[in-house]
């Protein structure tokens, strides 16, 4: 069993782990409702289809270790987000997101750390960041299925592509690749470990 601060991977967080962990959150809610607020400014394009900076907490997931601190960096946007839609008006399917955000968030980490075990290839972050996006995807394309009347099966499935490939390859992956290498030297490899 990994200890906490071989979970967190960046730096030595020896000292007050739990405390570096919330200070994850934190920064990631904070991160990702920022980025929310400019990315949202467009609005939504055809069927339930918005843009959302997954990128922001996938380049936090990127330089820690799978566990914890994933799940605290995914509940931190998932909480940025829920923040922003109390203000914007508070819908019956948010839940449904949030669930949707923090699941998306933990499997990118878990694919791009546990499966693909290299946060440097471009081809396992566009794979995390499209597995990522497309289970939050699901979950907000359920929810617009079930509580929205005026939407079908066609619809759902749009919302379903058309936010998996805004979330995870156009606001996900491409600036992800971009940025990854900036955060290398704080990458904690398992060889290093």
């Amino acid at each position: 069993m990994k200890s906490a601060s071989e979970s967190l991977g960046v730096l030595e967080w020896t000292r007050r782990p739990l405390l570096w962990m919330l200070v994850l959150c934190v920064i990631s809610l904070f991160a990702f409702a920022g980025g929310l607020l400019v990315t949202e400014s467009v609005g939504e394009v055809g069927t339930d289809i918005d843009f959302k900076p997954f990128f922001i907490p996938y380049l936090f997931i990127v330089i820690t270790r799978f566990g914890p601190p994933t799940l605290l960096i995914g509940l931190g946007a998932a909480i940025g987000e829920g923040i922003l839609d109390i203000f914007e008006g508070y819908e019956i399917d948010d839940p449904v997101g949030f669930v949707g955000y923090v699941l998306g968030f933990v499997l990118f980490g878990w694919y791009l750390h546990e499966v693909a075990d290299d946060p440097t290839s471009w081809r396992a972050l566009t794979g995390a960041a499209l597995l990522g996006a497309f289970v939050q995807a699901f979950f907000e394309a359920f929810a617009y299925f079930v509580f929205d009347p005026s939407a079908g099966g066609t619809q759902a499935g749009l919302s379903l592509l058309g936010n998996t490939l805004s979330h995870g390859f156009l606001l996900g992956a491409v600036p992800l690749v971009l940025l990854a290498p900036a955060v290398q030297d704080y990458l904690a490899t398992r060889q290093a470990m």
